[in-house]
């Protein structure tokens, strides 16, 4: 009976420790949500009464103007390249496909370290990690209810939880994806109307066109290369986790749409020949970088590492494909 009592009398401070930590939580995650909320309002009204054009400033998507430095230094993105291409067929191409990524880099580290001292970014960051925290503990002391289960999906909460070291260094990428679609929101970087337009311009790529080894080979290089990024950065890919590929996805859309972007340029260079890159095929690969996302999140239904191994598929069937047209031409597919 001793035993007993000393047994109930553990059980029973383990959960009032869990209530307490519990109660905290929810304090800490309404704090939060009060600090972010007036940030927000504070940022949009500068935002709506910055009397600054567009000069290279601020990016407009929509009626909505950002700072084209908010949320970088939290991920590099597709939007945050400069020297967008026009409707040209060729694209100048001055730099190689390492030099591009590492201009890509040091201007991430640039963000950064810029966005150290932006108030209104750092309390962004703060209240999505502390969210983050939050979510990763509640299901640990038993508090797992539906209002917990669907903000960790939205909020990618679980994302480098799972895979090993690859899958924790994956989920630190993808959750600063997330945030960095977040502060894009806040700020107004990102609206409905937008995200319904570039998503409508990807569809768009696929329709009507006249499909052939040429234009298909590229679409499955970007389509298994995503495949890949997504497996990545989701750790697993579940449905729980397939939030990173959304979000992914709905990026890649718009840089596809604004022919911007680190990949982008990185893409244009690794297929450039004399100092340029064919603008369709470039396109194409985009396309498909686009659509590995969204065909990603698809087959996160199977789960484990699916999505590596469809990348792998796409990515060899490419290839063949692009060195068939390659022969049959005597150059770089169009």
């Amino acid at each position: 009976m001793a035993n007993d009592d000393k047994v109930n009398e553990i059980f029973g401070r383990c959960k009032e420790v869990a209530s307490v930590a519990a109660d905290k939580a929810t304090v800490v995650i309404d704090s939060a949500s009060a600090n972010v909320s007036a940030g927000i309002r504070e940022m949009r009204e500068e935002s709506a009464a910055s009397s600054r054009t567009d000069d290279g400033t601020y990016a407009r998507d929509g009626e909505a103007r950002a700072a084209t430095e908010a949320g970088e230094c939290v991920l590099s993105g597709e939007l945050s390249v400069s020297g967008a291409a026009d409707d040209a067929a060729w694209i100048p191409v001055k730099h190689s496909a390492g030099e591009v990524v590492k201009g890509c880099v040091h201007k991430r580290i640039d963000g950064f370290k810029s966005g150290l001292q932006n108030k209104k970014l750092l309390i962004t960051a703060g209240t999505m990690a502390l969210v983050w925290l939050a979510l990763t503990i509640l299901p640990a002391i038993g508090l797992n209810s539906a209002p917990v289960e669907s903000l960790s999906f939205l909020t990618f909460a679980r994302g480098g939880l799972s895979g090993g070291v690859p899958g924790l260094i994956g989920g630190l990428i993808g959750k600063g994806l997330i945030a960095y679609f977040v502060t894009l929101l806040i700020v107004g970087g990102i609206s409905g109307d937008s995200i319904v337009s570039n998503v409508r311009s990807f569809a768009a790529k696929f329709s009507g066109q006249k499909w052939d080894a040429a234009s298909i080979s590229p679409l499955l290089g970007g389509g298994g290369a995503a495949l890949f990024v997504y497996n990545f950065l989701a750790g697993t890919s579940t449905i729980m986790n397939c939030m990173v590929g959304v979000v992914a996805f709905l990026i890649a859309a718009r840089a596809l749409a604004n022919r911007a972007g680190c990949v982008r340029q990185v893409v244009a260079a690794a297929f450039a020949k004399e100092g340029r890159a064919d603008s369709g095929l470039v396109t194409h690969v985009m396309a498909g970088w686009a659509g590995g996302f969204a065909l990603g999140v698809v087959l996160s239904i199977f789960g484990g590492y699916t999505c590596y191994i469809a990348g792998f598929l796409l990515l060899a069937a490419g290839a063949v494909l692009m060195v068939t047209v390659q022969k049959q031409a005597g150059g770089v597919p169009a």
